[in-house]
């Protein structure tokens, strides 16, 4: 039997009012939330998401405008004042924002910001408040919670902050929790824990919750139905199967056919990409949002659009998704394959040998990178996951010479670069380019796009002529599909994409032998995200140039790489090829790691694995396996006192692990994905 629903919108219209002119953001919208229900709200940057619960929460700027109706249990939020919203914010409805450094107060103990909340919200004391924060941070399985309420924000980690904010909200007790995008920045294994948290914790509280996220792997985790936003509409509405399996949207199908997930491999697929981007509506516009973007549109695109049950549960505002008609792109030739006058792909190009980078003084020093081998050969791709603090990043930079190695040895292209960058050759700077996690961060603001890329051609290629210069850079902005207009702009009038295309340009420009990337395409959306792994691929035809792709996203290292490096506390835990890792993973931390990873089709299954607690103190030696605390597989008071030895699989695959390999060949925690 339904009951009625906790929360019920109905034609919300939200505006934003300008000097010049309005944005519409949100238009239009209906939707309702049952007791003890989880949604899913998925759509891309811009699309309205966020808009949608801060008008529910009454959250808006005072420019802004807002119409129709947000009934929370028959109460309609909309004709409340600020001062009866109060009623409602915290203890009734709750909001777990997507940062939990901004969430936090980093001057105030962690136990003072959760007794806050009973106290103000349910006018306990503050010896009750204490052990209502200890027990609901038991709740979350923090363990040592009594511990934990005597420290600082920054005295714990990411994923901890994380359900620190989640606490803050369990404890107005509400009826309705809405999270925004809450496990974003957070590894894939944080991630896991949470969402499985929140699954629990919704049965536990008899609460009901709103999930916003760009990720429907992620969504699929934690929601029983899904809403799809476009341009601040919903256009699609139904359970995550049908959503996934049938959808009725062209933008449905456009998101999902977007997203790297299993089988769809760089060798024998392109990635589908959502051509233009998600721009401004105005107040005079009418019909479907997405028409201007949609390859199924037609001539009754204004009149037949509209919002409309197409089967029991499943709404959708136009039937035209395309599924078999517009499939998957198959490739020509084999991606990666290696063009005329490149170099063989057997030939070497980077080798590092026992290389340690620590940081710190003495007795103190952070052990970043403790003893790593590594051999890349010319047009290939190398993965390195694992989670932060691993070592990932330090690796790369200690590679493009932002840093400069404690010992060990970097050998590029035959000569030794075990330096930093101000005492490597002008070639050698050449031929090592790095592209960065944030391009806004990266690119110089007060340059433009024809400065920032050409500089490095006139430092490193030398070349004086400026028309040269130009020629050169309206080539290369050519091959990442900007155009010739985009040289006199500056990095703030680019979007996201935009600002990252540009970079992967700059680093182009001078012709690279091996391009470092360092998460290039955590902060984008699954559209731009694919047309930025499509570009990668196609230089990579192009130049012949090896990469080393950084990421905790395993979808998208699966899709582009072609070796994997698992990474755990600065060493390595598992290496091979990507149909080796993904595929039969050696390693216990392997298997933890794929088993978190969110799936695009919620009808795939994996054997679930949760890691629980943190990582040892990078500051101590640890005499055995660094993951020996962790471990599901754990064989005893070895592995915390020896080092794990190398287990070798095959020629390119092997791992570090006390566990034999004849167990580990035959005993694979991870059976693959299952039906």
């Amino acid at each position: 039997m339904k009951t009625e629903p906790v929360l019920e919108i109905k034609e919300l219209d939200v505006a934003y009012h300008t000097l010049t002119d309005t944005v519409v953001a949100l238009k239009g919208v209906s939707l309702s939330v049952a007791k003890n229900e989880a949604l899913g709200i998925i759509g891309e940057s811009g699309c309205g998401k966020s808009t949608l619960f801060y008008a529910i929460m009454d959250y808006l700027p005072v420019s802004s405008s807002r119409s129709g109706e947000i009934l929370f249990k028959g109460e309609d939020l909309v004709v409340k004042t600020p001062k009866q919203m109060t009623k409602f914010r915290g203890s009734k409805i709750a909001m777990v924002y997507q940062n939990p450094y901004s969430s936090l107060n980093p001057s105030l103990t962690i136990g003072f910001q959760l007794e806050e909340v009973s106290m103000f919200h349910h006018g306990m004391s503050r010896k009750e408040a204490r052990q209502a924060a200890v027990e609901t941070l038991s709740d979350l399985h923090l363990g040592d919670a009594a511990g934990i309420v005597r420290r600082y924000p920054h005295q714990i980690s990411g994923g901890m902050q994380q359900r620190i904010c989640i606490a803050m909200a369990l404890l107005c007790k509400p009826d309705l929790m809405i999270l925004d995008e809450p496990t974003t920045a957070l590894d894939v294994t944080t991630e896991a824990v949470i969402l499985d948290i929140i699954k629990e914790l919704k049965d536990k509280y008899n609460m009901s919750l709103i999930y916003i996220s760009h990720d429907i792997g992620v969504v699929n985790k934690v929601s029983d139905r899904i809403a799809v936003m476009y341009r601040g509409e919903v256009v699609e509405f139904g359970n995550q199967n049908t959503i996934y399996k049938k959808p009725e949207h062209p933008y449905t199908r456009a998101l999902i056919n977007c997203m790297p997930r299993a089988g769809v491999l760089k060798e024998n697929t392109q990635l589908n990409t959502i051509p233009g981007y998600v721009s401004r509506r105005s107040a005079a516009e009418t019909g479907c949002p997405f028409v201007a973007r949609c390859e199924k549109r037609n001539a009754t695109c204004e009149e037949k659009y509209g919002m409309v049950e197409r089967k029991p549960d499943h709404f959708s505002a136009c039937d035209r998704a395309y599924a078999t008609d517009i499939p998957d792109k198959v490739l020509s030739k084999e991606a990666g394959s290696i063009p005329e006058g490149a170099e063989p792909e057997h030939k070497t190009i980077l080798k590092i040998d026992n290389l340690y980078k620590y940081y710190g003084p003495h007795g103190k020093r952070i052990r970043a990178l403790d003893g790593v081998d590594l051999t890349l050969d010319r047009n290939n791709v190398l993965g390195v996951v694992g989670e932060s603090g691993c070592g990932k990043s330090t690796m790369g930079h200690t590679i493009s010479g932002l840093m400069r190695p404690t010992r060990g040895k970097i050998i590029f292209d035959g000569t030794n670069i075990s330096v930093s960058w101000r005492k490597r050759s002008p070639e050698t700077l050449r031929d090592i380019q790095l592209i960065f996690q944030n391009p806004g961060r990266s690119l110089n603001p007060s340059f433009t796009i024809e400065n920032i890329i050409g500089r490095p051609m006139l430092k490193l290629l030398g070349i004086k002529s400026k028309q040269k210069r130009r020629k050169l850079i309206v080539d290369i902005l050519k091959k990442v599909d900007l155009g010739e207009e985009y040289l006199f702009r500056r990095p703030k009038q680019l979007s996201g994409g935009e600002m990252q295309r540009a970079a992967v340009a700059r680093a182009f420009s001078i012709a690279p032998n091996l391009l470092v990337c360092d998460e290039p395409t955590s902060a984008l959306d699954a559209s731009v995200q694919a047309s930025v792994l499509n570009l990668l691929v196609d230089l990579q035809k192009d130049s012949g140039a090896a990469y080393i792709f950084i990421s905790h996203d395993l979808n998208v290292i699966n899709y582009l790489s072609d070796y994997i490096m698992v990474m755990y506390l600065g060493r390595i835990c598992e290496y091979g090829k990507k149909t080796e890792v993904g595929g039969s993973p050696r390693h216990p931390y392997t298997e933890a790691l794929l088993s978190a990873v969110p799936d695009v089709d919620p009808s795939l299954k994996r054997g679930e694995i949760r890691l629980h607690g943190a990582p040892p103190n990078p500051t101590k030696k640890i005499k055995g396996c660094p993951f020996a605390g962790r471990c599901h597989r754990k064989v005893g008071s070895v592995c915390d006192t020896t080092p794990p030895p190398r287990v070798n699989f095959s020629d390119t695959h092997f791992a570090y692990c006390h566990i034999s390999p004849e167990v580990l060949n035959s005993e694979i925690s991870v059976k693959g994905i299952k039906k």
